[in-house]
């Protein structure tokens, strides 16, 4: 057979390090254009509508990026047939993004394209339990679970708005408690520790780039004074503060610490994603309208305790309740005009930063 047409294989216990391919960084590339565009349905607004359409759309996107990512860390073989499973899906998400910011005339757009996404991951892992006959009870439960999602997806084009929204959550509460259903398949089937972390860890960068761009279209668009300049900077700050917090303790092997503390740091990625995207969409709202801090506090306060809760799962309890600690104080600072709650927000990362660096790593590190 020829090298450029192989069947799927399982790359668990290969022995060697994996990182990200070629092809999963152009997946990567995809959701930058999806994370801004949903960016700005939030842009346009922080009415509790328009604040629940974001989160019900980001969802199904960021699950999308996590199946194939799930997929790839133990079948992934880069093969032609792989990469034409691959490629379509990457179109299709495309035509998600392009869907969001008119939902209620591209909702029927929104669906069929998610839907092309889940039935080529499906496709994928039937083939992966032909041709690996060990990870057969893993694919087939995964196969069961997202095929009844897809099945209520395609249901929801027959019903109209809000009635379809409503098939939506249900078919995305079981598309996310599949793989959780999965577990007693999954301790046979471990993720690779080192390539996890890292895919996970390009998509935090991937909504920490949509801060940067927040804050630049915000200062592109309205006068900079030194209190737009201010908010500006320090949002950035912030951003850098998150960015510190985040990779300077992941933990590649809390995805093997057990089942359930892999699960929820995986899962734990979709609070954290959602809070920095709105935490950038506070900063360039606070910019155009300077007001109380509510839109740039609620999202830090989400981020920073997310950040607790995935030191939690790496048994740290003392970074944990410092993080929620920092959490409490952004909410209470809330209150405050954005001008000066940005500020207090910048020392409660930076005191974080700050302290991370004086304590001495998990197992003695250097």
């Amino acid at each position: 057979m020829s090298r450029s047409w192989q069947p799927p294989r399982l790359r668990l216990f290969e022995g060697t390090q994996r990182r990200a391919t070629w092809l999963e960084l152009l997946y990567d590339l995809v959701f930058v254009v999806a994370v801004a565009e949903l960016a700005d349905v939030l842009a346009e607004g922080t009415e509790p509508g328009r604040i629940l359409a974001f989160i019900g759309l980001f969802v199904p996107l960021w699950w999308a990026w996590a199946g194939y990512v799930f997929y790839a860390n133990r079948f992934d073989t880069d093969d032609v047939s792989h990469r034409l499973l691959v490629l379509p899906q990457i179109l299709a998400i495309g035509t998600m993004a392009a869907s969001v910011g008119d939902i209620e005339q591209r909702s029927a757009l929104f669906a069929l394209s998610y839907v092309a996404v889940r039935i080529l991951l499906i496709v994928a892992y039937l083939r992966a339990g032909r041709h690996v006959p060990e990870g057969r009870p893993l694919t087939s439960s995964y196969v069961a679970g997202f095929t009844v999602s897809v099945v209520i997806w395609t249901a929801s084009l027959a019903v109209e708005p809000p009635l379809r929204y409503v098939l939506w959550a249900v078919a995305m509460v079981i598309d996310l408690a599949t793989p959780l259903l999965a577990r007693r398949h999954q301790g046979t089937l471990p993720p690779q520790s080192e390539h996890l972390p890292e895919r996970f860890g390009l998509f935090v960068v991937i909504v920490l780039g949509e801060v940067v761009a927040a804050v630049v279209v915000g200062l592109k668009s309205h006068a900079i004074t030194p209190g737009t300049l201010l908010i500006a900077l320090a949002g950035i700050a912030i951003a850098m503060a998150f960015w510190w917090l985040y990779f300077g303790h992941i933990d590649e092997s809390v995805v093997l610490r057990t089942q359930l503390a892999g699960q929820v740091w995986v899962y734990s990625h979709l609070p954290l994603s959602l809070g920095l995207i709105a935490f950038g969409i506070g900063i360039e709202h606070a910019i155009a309208h300077p007001g109380t801090g509510w839109a740039v506090g609620v999202p830090a306060a989400v981020v920073f305790v997310t950040l607790g809760l995935q030191h939690l799962c790496s048994g740290d309890r003392l970074a944990t309740g410092i993080r929620v600690a920092a959490a409490v104080l952004t909410l209470v600072t809330s209150a405050l005009p954005a001008a000066l709650a940005l500020p207090l927000i910048l020392l409660y990362g930076g005191a974080q930063v700050a302290y991370d660096l004086r304590r001495p790593l998990p197992g003695g590190e250097a």
